[in-house]
């Protein structure tokens, strides 16, 4: 890891260097809960710009007792993207990166998992906007728009 002190940023941060280079967004959670300093971290995608603070503090009130807190939007929908994670997840996040087993629940079935389910996510983000994503430009013009309108 190295300061970044000339970004231009509100406050001091730590940039950290995937220390699994070219592994995807798991070896970034990896990293990250490495040089955490709580037990527990908050991993959202930087391109999730309508994250809901209540459903994450719901979430954050839910992980004392789980290794994972993740939301599950229907049978095949996890967003590992939007989650919780604990440092006790480091072991087998390690094992799956070295096994080059990449996708970010490839060690779900390791850990203590809880699945916030959909209906759970809609009472406290109705539209599901966190989840909304930026893909493509019709994705970025779609945010500009909800933006606009006051829908997030």
């Amino acid at each position: 890891s190295r300061e970044q002190p000339d970004l231009p940023i509100i406050c001091r941060a730590e940039i950290l260097v995937d220390l699994y280079s070219g592994k995807g967004p798991l070896a970034g959670i990896y990293t990250g809960l490495l040089a955490a300093q709580f037990s527990h971290s908050v991993v959202v995608a930087c391109d999730m710009l309508f994250l809901n603070t209540k459903l994450l503090r719901y979430m954050i009130e839910l992980s004392p007792d789980f290794d994972v807190v993740v939301p599950r939007l229907g049978e095949e929908m996890v967003e590992p993207l939007h989650a919780i994670y604990s440092k006790d997840c480091l072991g087998n996040i390690k094992t799956q990166l070295e096994r080059n087993q990449l996708r970010v629940n490839s060690f779900f079935n390791t850990v203590r998992v809880r699945y916030v389910e959909r209906a759970e996510c809609q009472r406290l983000d109705p539209q599901l906007l966190s989840f909304f994503n930026i893909n493509y430009q019709s994705d970025l013009d779609r945010a500009i728009a909800l933006a606009a309108r006051g829908r997030c």
